[in-house]
């Protein structure tokens, strides 16, 4: 019997198309299974990365940005120094290359009008500049060195003051005339007060030796004069005795008349009269007459004496009086000078030159800052800044920091200035302490002086010019390399409160475990407007690591929120966060009554 091939191979084609749909059947529902899984895979990655983030290091820069101006590191400020407000006659173009100060050397036969024609510079210009020489501009030094001007840059309006110089210098030729008549008549007084005392004391000398002759002399002449006269009487009275004795005897024997012994009689009586009246006169001369002249002549040397001291305190008042004069003429000279001094450096002042080589640069005033543009006939004050002239190509920045960016910046740190496309390093040079008060304005708010010194091994490009307005860029941390931190964007984190009166810094992280979200504290180290740097902890409960996933809306966590906590100090950074002078204590994790209140993290501290 022959075997049935065709049934056979019908079976298998049965067997074969079934075993095939079977086949296709469980593919489709593999791949389907798959491609269910891929989705659901996918939408789980999706939803993680949306409500989580990866917790990783990254590098971390902190800056400050400001803006600021380029200006030159040495230059020149030249000022209006002319009293009260004046116009511009002239001012030289400004971008012009002028030249400064030169040496001249004084030759023989140069006067100060000379020198300033052959100059073609003002004189008053050229005294003022070498004041400090203190030069005989009358009688130059041949020899000497002066300086002269540079180039004449403005010229101001004088004003009046070439006739209050001439009104000036003629009261300064009055003081000068007044002080030399006080000087004259100074060296007059000092030989009529010589004179004057020779005289008293030649007075004192009369007088004392008049003393002298009185006492020594004319007392005791005087009185042996009376004495001797008193003796001579007594002869003539012995005399007369003995006559009136002899006519009394000759008139017994009738020689002579009685008229001849009355005769004697009263030539007796008269000479008694006369010792009488002569010791009389000597006794009130030794009592009286001797004693007041004796005093009248020693009251005339104590008036010689007074008077010698009166004439010295005489001469002394009116040398006094004479040196006051002289002293007072001096300073009135003085005075003057002082006053046609200032009017002579004022008409200097009209005229102000290059005191070095420079290009000439036309101040700007500050945007808030008040007066007409450096032009032709322009209004300008004392004090008020004209041009400045550069000594170099050098520039620096000048900046003003605002005072919630100021504890945040020290001096030395790092910084970049950008000009249009180009980027300049260099280093913040100098941080003011003191609120700059120039830069307040209009405005309340305090700014403080800075400075960002450019990098000397830095080329300026030739685009880069004086008074060109840059941003500047200060580097206050950098957490690259070895220290860098897990970051995390700011929304991550949220303070909670703990108790009634503490509250905690931290994030909600997924547990894989327990897939629920576990609560921990982190300390900020710093942050900027966009991520927060979380300072490493060795303690395992608190701080983050690598690949922990952070929740990014910490706010779905909070039972009760505390959104005062988060709004505060918004953007700030501590940059003393690590200083010892600082001790952090960590919040205790436990929770005293079961209350807790989240916010949003601040971004800062």
């Amino acid at each position: 019997m022959r075997p049935n091939f065709e049934s056979a191979d019908v079976e298998r084609g049965f067997f074969s198309r079934h075993w095939l749909k079977l086949a296709i059947a469980i593919c489709f529902l593999g791949g389907s299974g798959w491609w269910v899984g891929s989705l659901l895979l996918e939408e789980e990655e999706k939803i993680i990365q949306e409500k989580y983030y990866v917790a990783k290091k990254a590098d971390f820069l902190v800056t400050v940005k400001l803006t600021g101006t380029l200006v030159a590191t040495d230059v020149v400020k030249l000022k209006s120094e002319l009293e009260g407000e004046t116009t511009i006659q002239s001012i030289i173009e400004e971008g012009t290359d002028v030249n400064g100060t030169t040496v001249y050397e004084i030759k023989v036969g140069d006067t100060i009008q000379s020198i300033a024609d052959e100059q073609d510079k003002d004189s008053l210009a050229i005294q003022i500049l070498n004041k400090d020489l203190k030069l005989d501009w009358e009688n130059l030094p041949v020899g000497q060195e002066i300086e002269i001007p540079g180039t004449l840059l403005v010229e101001l309006d004088p004003l009046r003051l070439k006739e209050r110089l001439n009104t000036q210098d003629i009261a300064v030729q009055k003081a000068k005339k007044e002080l030399n008549r006080a000087q004259g008549n100074q060296e007059t007084l000092k030989e009529t007060t010589v004179l004057a005392l020779q005289v008293a004391e030649n007075a004192l000398e009369i007088a004392q030796r008049d003393l002298e002759k009185t006492e020594n002399s004319t007392v005791k002449n005087y009185i042996q004069n009376l004495e001797g006269l008193i003796e001579n009487y007594e002869k003539d009275v012995a005399l007369a005795e003995k006559n009136l004795k002899a006519y009394t005897r000759l008139k017994e024997l009738g020689f002579v008349s009685e008229v001849e012994v009355l005769r004697e009689e009263s030539l007796k009586a008269k000479t008694l009269h006369h010792i009488e009246m002569a010791k009389v006169d000597l006794e009130a001369y030794k009592k009286y007459d001797r004693v007041s002249l004796i005093s009248l002549k020693q009251l005339a040397v104590k008036e010689a004496e007074v008077n010698i001291r009166k004439t010295k305190v005489k001469n002394r008042a009116d040398h006094s009086d004479a040196n006051s004069t002289v002293y007072t003429a001096q300073k009135t000279l003085e005075l003057e000078q002082e006053k046609l001094t200032d009017l002579q450096e004022q008409m200097a002042n009209t005229k102000i030159y290059a005191p070095q080589d420079g290009t000439v640069v036309y101040w700007s005033e500050h945007k808030w800052g008040r007066g007409d543009p450096i032009i032709n006939g322009a209004r300008v004050h004392r004090g008020r800044t004209l041009i400045k002239l550069p000594k170099s190509k050098s520039l620096k920045v000048e900046i003003s920091v605002p005072q919630a960016k100021r504890s945040q910046l020290r001096k030395e740190m790092r910084a970049w200035v950008q000009v249009e496309d180009i980027t300049l390093p260099g280093t913040l040079s100098v941080l003011g302490t003191n609120v700059d008060n120039n830069q307040r304005g209009h405005s309340d708010k305090s700014y403080f002086k800075g400075e960002i010194s450019l990098d000397e091994s830095t080329e300026l490009p030739s685009g880069v010019a004086e008074g060109m307005k840059v941003t500047v860029e200060i580097q206050v941390v950098d957490l690259s390399g070895p220290k860098r931190r897990v970051r995390v964007p700011n929304q991550c984190v949220t303070t909670r409160m703990i108790n009634k009166e503490q509250s905690q810094r931290g994030c909600w992280v997924l547990n894989p475990e327990t897939n629920q979200h576990d609560w921990r504290p982190v300390t900020i180290e710093y942050s900027d407007e966009t991520f927060i740097a979380i300072k490493e902890e060795p303690d395992p409960d608190r701080g983050l690591r690598e690949g922990e996933l952070v929740h990014l809306s910490p706010l779905s966590e909070s039972k009760n929120l505390n959104l005062e906590e988060g709004v505060q100090n918004k953007g700030a950074i501590d940059l003393e966060a690590n200083s010892p002078s600082r001790k952090k204590e960590s919040p205790s994790a436990e929770s005293e009554d079961g209350e807790e209140k989240d916010s949003v993290a601040n971004g800062g501290v």
